[in-house]
């Protein structure tokens, strides 16, 4: 055979060889492609642990860290199996059947281990066994948490698979027995419909706020009487009363204690002597709507009064709550410190309608001033633009200003009474140590309006820096000389 034969059988023979291998290493991977197909679809299988309907459930059973609880299903209400009559919140155990009714795993870690404690399943996090009412029982146990964040080591029943969990099964078992009471319903407070608001401090004056349009001792003001301000009776801010009444929508228990208190009870949490208590009266709206844009005419809708009362025992061991009992309740709870502090937090000066006079001067018809003998009257008319609507739809008028019958211009009359009543205010109550350098009066001013007249009286203090102010007879607080005098200044000189 010729050389140049050889070098063509050789080159055959080797791409035959070439075929057959590559023919081969085709065949293996196929073949482990199969394998792993073969593998995950077992995998697939045993990722379902167990799966039972919530609704079949008649018993669970959870140990944690916190808590060894069972709970168990009578006509219909989840019920704790060691004290029948501790109220379970439902909607908690219900978060529970939702976690662990069916548990599916993301993986099978390991079957067959040598050690369940590099788990921690020989010391596990939680366990819980559920029954449902065909006698079926299924326990899950739950070890450490997977340092590469798969989820939970856990198995079920036997220990020969463990598999990896997801991690938010475990957020309903943290629950302590304290947090699966059944807390009172949280007050549906709209500080815009509190009606009395009372608290009562175990050391200090109590404070009280009063709302009686139609029989306040301060009704022409906003209908509020506080209660005591500095011992007397005084109109109240709606505006910083509201503000107060903010924080009554955020009452709400954060967890119970005890839910049939004792005396020794109320003693150790300090509510046999509590620091406060407070007193809430309100009503609520039916059909009542968030939108600031509602149109419905809230004299139309149906109101119900209620009333909330809850007593301030000590705080906890963070400092985060107080202990509290409620009104129409046997228990004992914990709120918010940063809430109940806010409320009871009140300064009765802050509170008030600081301002004897509001300064409306469309309301305006005339005003009379009385100062060292003499008397002077503004008069404002007011005549409607015919075929003019303002933006607000409202009618539109021509104002007219006349001191002592003489015109005076009415934008600059406007800019003045605004400015010189705007400034007239409450600066301190009077006090009874001062010696006051007489009791003549330094002037009136006494102001019709559309809806109401109002007569303001100055009479001396210190002599210095500040005037007594009787409005309408009632003579509590002081004002700055300096602004009242302005006040007459500023008005007889209008132009």
């Amino acid at each position: 055979m010729s050389k140049k034969k050889k070098q063509t059988m050789t080159i055959v023979i080797l791409c035959v060889l070439l075929v057959a291998a590559g023919i081969g290493y085709y065949g293996a991977g196929v073949h482990q492609k199969k394998k792993a197909a073969k593998e995950a679809a077992q995998e697939d299988k045993e990722i379902t642990l167990y799966s039972l309907k919530a609704d079949d459930l008649v018993s669970v059973h959870v140990v944690s860290d916190k808590a060894d609880m069972t709970y168990t299903k009578e006509n219909g209400v989840w019920k704790d199996a060691k004290d029948n009559q501790y109220p379970i919140d439902q909607e908690k155990i219900n978060d529970i059947l939702d976690d662990v009714a069916e548990v599916k795993a993301s993986k099978l870690v390991v079957m067959d281990p040598e050690d369940i404690s590099q788990y921690q399943l020989d010391k596990p996090s939680y366990q819980i066994e559920l029954k449902d009412r065909a006698g079926t029982t299924k326990t899950l146990t739950i070890g450490m948490e997977s340092v590469a964040a798969e989820g939970y080591y856990a198995y079920c029943g036997n220990k020969n698979k463990i598999y990896a969990i997801p991690s938010n099964i475990t957020d309903s078992l943290s629950y302590t027995k304290q947090e699966m009471m059944e807390l009172p319903e949280q007050p549906d407070i709209n500080a815009s419909y509190v009606t009395a608001f009372k608290v009562t401090p175990s050391k200090g004056e109590t404070f009280e706020a009063v709302y009686n349009k139609n029989r306040a001792q301060y009704k022409d003001y906003e209908g509020w009487d506080i209660t005591p301000v500095y011992g007397k009776t005084m109109p109240g801010s709606v505006s910083a009363l509201q503000n107060q009444f903010s924080g009554l929508a955020n009452l709400s228990c954060t967890d119970g204690v005890t839910y049939k208190a004792t005396s020794s009870d109320k003693k150790k949490y300090g509510l046999d002597k509590p620091s406060y208590v407070v007193d809430v009266s309100y009503y609520t709206v039916e059909g009542d709507s968030t939108d600031q844009n509602s149109t419905t005419d809230e004299s139309k809708q149906k109101k119900t009064d209620h009333v909330y009362q809850f007593s301030v025992g000590k705080k906890d061991k963070s400092g985060d709550n107080y202990y509290v009992s409620i009104h129409g309740e046997k228990g004992i709870y914990r709120m918010s410190a940063e809430t109940i502090d806010g409320i009871v937090a009140v300064t009765p000066m802050n509170m008030l309608c600081n301002t004897p006079h509001k300064t409306n001067v469309d309301t305006l018809q005339e005003i009379t001033l009385t100062q060292n003998g003499k008397t002077h009257k503004i008069v404002m008319t007011k005549k409607e633009v015919k075929n003019a609507i303002s933006e607000d739809n409202s009618k539109v008028y021509d104002y007219y200003v006349k001191l002592d019958g003489k015109s005076v211009d009415q934008e600059t009359f406007r800019t003045t009474y605004q400015t010189v009543f705007g400034n007239l205010v409450y600066r301190r109550p009077i006090s009874d140590k001062q010696k006051v350098t007489g009791n003549k009066s330094v002037g009136t001013i006494t102001l019709k309006t559309d809806d109401r007249t109002l007569k303001l009286e100055f009479l001396p203090y210190d002599g210095v820096n500040f005037y007594r102010i009787k409005v309408d007879g009632q003579c509590h607080f002081l004002v700055d000389k300096n602004v009242a005098d302005k006040v007459f200044e500023k008005l007889l000189a209008s132009k």
